[in-house]
Protein backbone atom coordinates (compact mmCIF):
# COMPACT_ATOMS: atom_id res chain seq x y z
CA UNK A 1 0.00 0.00 0.00
CA UNK A 2 1.37 2.74 -1.18
CA UNK A 3 1.94 5.70 1.73
CA UNK A 4 -0.32 8.71 3.03
CA UNK A 5 1.25 11.24 0.96
CA UNK A 6 1.92 9.43 -2.52
CA UNK A 7 -1.69 8.09 -2.05
CA UNK A 8 -4.05 10.50 -1.15
CA UNK A 9 -3.16 13.44 -4.09
CA UNK A 10 -3.82 10.87 -6.58
CA UNK A 11 -6.84 8.94 -4.90
CA UNK A 12 -8.58 12.52 -3.53
CA UNK A 13 -8.26 13.93 -7.04
CA UNK A 14 -9.03 11.28 -8.89
CA UNK A 15 -11.95 10.61 -7.17
CA UNK A 16 -13.15 14.16 -6.79
CA UNK A 17 -13.03 13.91 -10.46
CA UNK A 18 -14.59 10.70 -11.38
CA UNK A 19 -17.65 11.37 -9.16
CA UNK A 20 -17.95 14.79 -10.15
CA UNK A 21 -18.31 13.43 -14.32
CA UNK A 22 -20.60 10.49 -12.89
CA UNK A 23 -22.33 13.05 -11.48
CA UNK A 24 -22.66 15.35 -14.41
CA UNK A 25 -23.15 13.20 -16.89
CA UNK A 26 -26.09 11.07 -14.21
CA UNK A 27 -29.01 11.78 -16.68
CA UNK A 28 -27.34 10.24 -19.56
CA UNK A 29 -25.71 7.13 -17.92
CA UNK A 30 -29.55 6.75 -16.44
CA UNK A 31 -30.97 6.84 -20.14
CA UNK A 32 -28.25 4.38 -21.10
CA UNK A 33 -28.96 1.75 -18.22
CA UNK A 34 -32.64 2.02 -19.71
CA UNK A 35 -32.02 1.12 -22.97
CA UNK A 36 -29.31 -1.43 -21.80
CA UNK A 37 -32.16 -3.11 -20.06
CA UNK A 38 -34.73 -3.29 -22.05
CA UNK A 39 -32.68 -4.52 -24.72
CA UNK A 40 -31.62 -7.31 -22.50
CA UNK A 41 -34.73 -7.77 -20.82
CA UNK A 42 -33.08 -7.65 -17.50
CA UNK A 43 -33.20 -4.87 -14.88
CA UNK A 44 -28.73 -5.97 -13.63
CA UNK A 45 -27.76 -2.99 -16.37
CA UNK A 46 -30.34 -0.09 -14.72
CA UNK A 47 -29.93 -1.24 -11.20
CA UNK A 48 -26.34 -1.39 -11.63
CA UNK A 49 -26.51 2.30 -13.07
CA UNK A 50 -27.89 3.58 -10.63
CA UNK A 51 -25.99 2.02 -7.54
CA UNK A 52 -23.01 3.17 -8.81
CA UNK A 53 -24.31 7.17 -9.26
CA UNK A 54 -25.18 7.05 -5.67
CA UNK A 55 -22.09 5.63 -4.41
CA UNK A 56 -19.88 8.19 -6.14
CA UNK A 57 -22.55 11.18 -5.51
CA UNK A 58 -22.20 10.17 -1.72
CA UNK A 59 -18.80 9.91 -2.53
CA UNK A 60 -18.06 13.56 -3.47
CA UNK A 61 -20.24 14.97 -0.82
CA UNK A 62 -18.07 12.88 2.26
CA UNK A 63 -15.29 14.09 0.25
CA UNK A 64 -16.23 17.96 -0.01
CA UNK A 65 -17.76 17.19 4.10
CA UNK A 66 -13.75 16.11 4.49
CA UNK A 67 -12.25 19.29 3.06
CA UNK A 68 -14.76 21.29 5.09
CA UNK A 69 -13.87 19.63 8.38
CA UNK A 70 -10.39 20.08 7.45
CA UNK A 71 -10.64 23.48 7.03
CA UNK A 72 -13.17 24.35 9.68
CA UNK A 73 -10.54 22.35 12.31
CA UNK A 74 -7.57 25.29 11.43
CA UNK A 75 -6.11 23.00 8.31
CA UNK A 76 -6.24 20.02 10.67
CA UNK A 77 -4.98 21.30 13.64
CA UNK A 78 -7.77 20.47 16.02
CA UNK A 79 -8.88 17.71 14.48
CA UNK A 80 -8.49 15.28 17.46
CA UNK A 81 -10.53 18.03 19.56
CA UNK A 82 -14.33 16.28 20.27
CA UNK A 83 -16.67 19.17 18.53
CA UNK A 84 -14.35 17.84 15.21
CA UNK A 85 -14.89 14.53 16.12
CA UNK A 86 -18.41 14.92 16.69
CA UNK A 87 -18.82 16.62 13.37
CA UNK A 88 -16.92 13.45 11.73
CA UNK A 89 -18.72 11.22 13.67
CA UNK A 90 -22.29 12.78 11.82
CA UNK A 91 -20.95 12.91 8.19
CA UNK A 92 -20.18 9.02 8.73
CA UNK A 93 -23.35 8.41 9.83
CA UNK A 94 -25.10 10.42 6.91
CA UNK A 95 -22.62 8.46 4.47
CA UNK A 96 -23.12 5.10 5.53
CA UNK A 97 -26.87 5.95 6.13
CA UNK A 98 -26.88 7.19 2.91
CA UNK A 99 -25.24 4.43 0.29
CA UNK A 100 -27.35 1.91 2.79
CA UNK A 101 -30.75 4.05 1.71
CA UNK A 102 -29.80 3.74 -1.57
CA UNK A 103 -28.91 0.67 -1.64
CA UNK A 104 -32.48 -1.29 -0.41
CA UNK A 105 -33.99 1.26 -2.31
CA UNK A 106 -32.88 0.50 -5.73
CA UNK A 107 -32.50 -3.09 -4.86
CA UNK A 108 -35.39 -3.35 -2.94
CA UNK A 109 -33.93 -4.87 -0.11
CA UNK A 110 -35.95 -5.52 2.98
CA UNK A 111 -33.98 -5.93 6.29
CA UNK A 112 -35.63 -8.16 9.22
CA UNK A 113 -33.56 -7.16 12.24
CA UNK A 114 -33.55 -9.57 15.38
CA UNK A 115 -32.08 -9.44 18.73
CA UNK A 116 -32.19 -10.42 22.39
CA UNK A 117 -33.69 -8.25 24.83
CA UNK A 118 -30.28 -7.73 26.52
CA UNK A 119 -28.35 -6.97 23.08
CA UNK A 120 -31.19 -4.57 22.97
CA UNK A 121 -30.28 -2.91 26.16
CA UNK A 122 -26.89 -3.42 25.97
CA UNK A 123 -26.33 -1.42 22.19
CA UNK A 124 -29.01 1.43 23.55
CA UNK A 125 -26.33 2.16 26.72
CA UNK A 126 -23.27 4.42 26.66
CA UNK A 127 -21.06 1.63 27.73
CA UNK A 128 -18.49 0.48 25.59
CA UNK A 129 -18.95 -2.83 23.45
CA UNK A 130 -16.79 -5.23 21.40
CA UNK A 131 -18.86 -6.49 18.39
CA UNK A 132 -18.21 -9.38 16.52
CA UNK A 133 -19.73 -9.93 13.42
CA UNK A 134 -20.20 -12.42 10.40
CA UNK A 135 -18.41 -11.37 7.04
CA UNK A 136 -20.53 -12.29 3.59
CA UNK A 137 -19.83 -8.97 2.13
CA UNK A 138 -19.20 -5.06 1.67
CA UNK A 139 -22.99 -4.39 1.38
CA UNK A 140 -24.14 -6.63 4.29
CA UNK A 141 -21.34 -5.08 6.32
CA UNK A 142 -22.56 -1.02 5.48
CA UNK A 143 -26.09 -2.41 6.61
CA UNK A 144 -24.82 -3.75 9.57
CA UNK A 145 -22.97 -0.64 10.50
CA UNK A 146 -25.44 1.60 9.80
CA UNK A 147 -27.65 -0.42 12.17
CA UNK A 148 -25.37 0.78 14.53
CA UNK A 149 -24.95 3.98 14.06
CA UNK A 150 -28.67 4.78 13.26
CA UNK A 151 -30.37 3.01 15.40
CA UNK A 152 -28.82 2.70 18.32
CA UNK A 153 -26.71 6.03 18.06
CA UNK A 154 -23.13 3.49 18.70
CA UNK A 155 -19.92 4.90 17.63
CA UNK A 156 -18.27 1.95 15.65
CA UNK A 157 -14.83 1.57 15.45
CA UNK A 158 -14.22 -1.09 12.62
CA UNK A 159 -11.42 -3.17 12.01
CA UNK A 160 -10.88 -3.33 8.47
CA UNK A 161 -7.91 -4.30 5.72
CA UNK A 162 -5.43 -1.51 4.82
CA UNK A 163 -6.25 -1.93 1.12
CA UNK A 164 -10.16 0.14 1.61
CA UNK A 165 -8.01 2.83 2.14
CA UNK A 166 -7.91 3.12 -1.83
CA UNK A 167 -11.27 4.59 -1.19
CA UNK A 168 -10.71 8.18 -0.28
CA UNK A 169 -13.30 8.77 1.58
CA UNK A 170 -12.58 5.69 3.65
CA UNK A 171 -9.18 6.77 4.27
CA UNK A 172 -10.07 9.99 5.32
CA UNK A 173 -12.40 9.07 7.65
CA UNK A 174 -10.86 5.96 9.02
CA UNK A 175 -7.85 7.52 9.86
CA UNK A 176 -9.40 10.31 11.22
CA UNK A 177 -12.07 8.60 13.66
CA UNK A 178 -10.56 5.69 15.66
CA UNK A 179 -10.78 2.50 13.50
CA UNK A 180 -8.34 -0.06 12.81
CA UNK A 181 -7.11 0.25 9.28
CA UNK A 182 -4.90 -3.16 9.23
CA UNK A 183 -1.90 -4.24 7.33
CA UNK A 184 -2.22 -7.48 7.39
CA UNK A 185 1.25 -8.97 6.53
CA UNK A 186 2.18 -7.40 9.95
CA UNK A 187 0.11 -9.43 12.96
CA UNK A 188 2.28 -7.84 15.82
CA UNK A 189 1.31 -4.61 14.54
CA UNK A 190 -2.43 -5.42 13.51
CA UNK A 191 -2.64 -6.76 17.33
CA UNK A 192 -1.23 -3.84 18.56
CA UNK A 193 -4.08 -1.36 17.02
CA UNK A 194 -6.82 -3.63 17.84
CA UNK A 195 -5.74 -3.35 21.29
CA UNK A 196 -5.33 -0.16 21.46
CA UNK A 197 -8.61 1.00 19.76
CA UNK A 198 -10.27 -0.93 22.15
CA UNK A 199 -8.98 0.39 24.92
CA UNK A 200 -9.29 3.92 24.07
CA UNK A 201 -13.33 3.29 23.33
CA UNK A 202 -15.11 6.24 24.58
CA UNK A 203 -19.09 6.44 25.59
CA UNK A 204 -21.73 4.90 23.09
CA UNK A 205 -18.47 3.32 21.04
CA UNK A 206 -17.90 -0.02 19.86
CA UNK A 207 -15.17 -1.94 18.46
CA UNK A 208 -16.53 -3.91 15.31
CA UNK A 209 -14.60 -6.49 14.16
CA UNK A 210 -14.77 -9.91 11.79
CA UNK A 211 -13.45 -12.73 12.78
CA UNK A 212 -13.25 -14.74 9.48
CA UNK A 213 -11.06 -11.94 8.34
CA UNK A 214 -12.91 -12.07 4.88
CA UNK A 215 -15.90 -12.49 2.81
CA UNK A 216 -17.27 -15.93 2.70
CA UNK A 217 -17.10 -18.16 -0.53
CA UNK A 218 -16.71 -21.57 -0.81
CA UNK A 219 -13.48 -21.16 -1.94
CA UNK A 220 -11.92 -19.63 1.32
CA UNK A 221 -13.62 -21.84 3.23
CA UNK A 222 -11.99 -24.78 1.37
CA UNK A 223 -8.39 -23.00 1.93
CA UNK A 224 -9.22 -22.25 5.55
CA UNK A 225 -9.70 -25.48 6.15
CA UNK A 226 -7.57 -26.57 4.65
CA UNK A 227 -4.80 -24.61 6.24
CA UNK A 228 -6.05 -25.46 9.59
CA UNK A 229 -5.32 -29.26 9.63
CA UNK A 230 -2.05 -28.33 7.89
CA UNK A 231 -1.57 -26.77 11.06
CA UNK A 232 -2.49 -29.83 13.22
CA UNK A 233 -5.38 -27.86 14.55
CA UNK A 234 -7.38 -31.23 13.84
CA UNK A 235 -10.21 -30.07 16.34
CA UNK A 236 -10.79 -26.63 15.18
CA UNK A 237 -10.78 -28.12 11.77
CA UNK A 238 -13.32 -30.77 12.28
CA UNK A 239 -15.39 -27.93 14.08
CA UNK A 240 -15.21 -26.12 11.36
CA UNK A 241 -15.83 -28.26 8.71
CA UNK A 242 -19.64 -28.71 10.47
CA UNK A 243 -19.96 -25.02 9.47
CA UNK A 244 -21.09 -25.01 5.83
CA UNK A 245 -22.09 -20.98 6.06
CA UNK A 246 -19.06 -19.15 8.09
CA UNK A 247 -15.25 -19.27 7.41
CA UNK A 248 -13.56 -20.50 10.27
CA UNK A 249 -12.83 -17.75 12.75
CA UNK A 250 -9.24 -16.44 13.19
CA UNK A 251 -8.95 -16.00 16.50
CA UNK A 252 -6.02 -13.67 17.21
CA UNK A 253 -7.70 -10.19 16.37
CA UNK A 254 -10.60 -11.09 18.38
CA UNK A 255 -7.83 -12.08 21.46
CA UNK A 256 -6.42 -8.96 21.15
CA UNK A 257 -9.78 -7.08 21.64
CA UNK A 258 -10.69 -8.97 24.60
CA UNK A 259 -7.47 -8.84 26.04
CA UNK A 260 -7.62 -4.89 26.31
CA UNK A 261 -10.70 -4.34 28.00
CA UNK A 262 -13.14 -6.23 30.51
CA UNK A 263 -16.33 -5.67 28.38
CA UNK A 264 -19.45 -7.15 27.05
CA UNK A 265 -19.95 -8.75 23.74
CA UNK A 266 -22.41 -8.55 21.15
CA UNK A 267 -22.63 -11.24 18.23
CA UNK A 268 -23.87 -10.38 15.15
CA UNK A 269 -24.91 -12.96 12.31
CA UNK A 270 -26.93 -12.05 9.25
CA UNK A 271 -28.12 -14.47 6.15
CA UNK A 272 -25.97 -12.51 3.34
CA UNK A 273 -27.51 -11.18 0.08
CA UNK A 274 -25.11 -12.01 -2.31
CA UNK A 275 -23.19 -9.00 -2.53
CA UNK A 276 -19.97 -11.08 -1.69
CA UNK A 277 -17.24 -11.77 -3.17
CA UNK A 278 -16.61 -10.95 -7.31
CA UNK A 279 -18.67 -8.39 -9.40
CA UNK A 280 -19.23 -10.96 -11.83
CA UNK A 281 -21.51 -13.10 -8.89
CA UNK A 282 -22.88 -9.68 -8.12
CA UNK A 283 -23.96 -9.14 -11.76
CA UNK A 284 -25.34 -13.01 -12.26
CA UNK A 285 -26.54 -13.19 -8.67
CA UNK A 286 -28.40 -9.35 -8.00
CA UNK A 287 -30.26 -10.02 -4.81
CA UNK A 288 -33.17 -7.96 -6.08
CA UNK A 289 -36.25 -7.91 -3.43
CA UNK A 290 -34.36 -9.57 -1.09
CA UNK A 291 -34.62 -9.88 2.45
CA UNK A 292 -31.47 -9.30 4.96
CA UNK A 293 -32.44 -11.28 8.21
CA UNK A 294 -30.17 -10.13 11.43
CA UNK A 295 -29.72 -11.54 14.73
CA UNK A 296 -27.71 -10.25 17.42
CA UNK A 297 -27.02 -12.14 21.17
CA UNK A 298 -25.22 -10.63 23.95
CA UNK A 299 -22.68 -11.75 25.95
CA UNK A 300 -21.61 -10.37 29.85
CA UNK A 301 -17.87 -9.70 30.02
CA UNK A 302 -18.16 -11.73 33.41
CA UNK A 303 -19.32 -15.06 30.94
CA UNK A 304 -16.43 -14.60 29.17
CA UNK A 305 -13.16 -17.55 29.39
CA UNK A 306 -10.17 -16.50 31.10
CA UNK A 307 -7.07 -17.96 28.76
CA UNK A 308 -6.51 -17.73 25.32
CA UNK A 309 -7.30 -21.63 24.46
CA UNK A 310 -10.78 -21.60 26.19
CA UNK A 311 -11.41 -18.07 24.41
CA UNK A 312 -10.94 -19.48 21.01
CA UNK A 313 -12.81 -22.85 21.71
CA UNK A 314 -15.38 -20.03 23.07
CA UNK A 315 -15.14 -18.40 19.81
CA UNK A 316 -15.63 -21.16 17.69
CA UNK A 317 -18.81 -22.24 19.56
CA UNK A 318 -20.12 -19.21 18.99
CA UNK A 319 -19.39 -19.39 15.32
CA UNK A 320 -21.24 -22.53 15.37
CA UNK A 321 -23.93 -21.49 16.95
CA UNK A 322 -24.14 -18.61 14.19
CA UNK A 323 -24.17 -21.22 11.16
CA UNK A 324 -26.88 -23.00 12.81
CA UNK A 325 -28.45 -20.09 12.61
CA UNK A 326 -28.08 -19.05 8.95
CA UNK A 327 -28.81 -22.67 8.55
CA UNK A 328 -32.63 -22.37 9.86
CA UNK A 329 -35.55 -21.22 7.41
CA UNK A 330 -34.76 -18.11 6.89
CA UNK A 331 -32.10 -17.73 8.86
CA UNK A 332 -34.92 -16.66 11.66
CA UNK A 333 -34.39 -19.47 14.29
CA UNK A 334 -34.41 -18.34 18.18
CA UNK A 335 -31.14 -19.23 18.74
Amino acid sequence: MPSVSIRRPVTVVLWLVVSTLVVLASPLLLALGKLASALTRRPQALIATRLMIAYFGYELAALVGCGALWLGAGCGLLIRTRRSQALHWRLLRWFIGGLAASGRRTLRIDLDPALSTEAAIALASDRPLIVFSRHAGPGDTIFIVDQLMSQFRRRPSVVFKESLALDPCIDLLGHRLPHAMLDRSDRAESEEIIERITAELGPRGALLLFPEGGNFTPERRRSALLRLRRRGKERSADQADRMTHVLPPQPSGALAALQARQTDIVFVAHTGLGLAAYPRQFWREMPIGGTLHTRMWFVPASDLPAGDDERIAWLYDWWERIDEWIDAPAGASAG
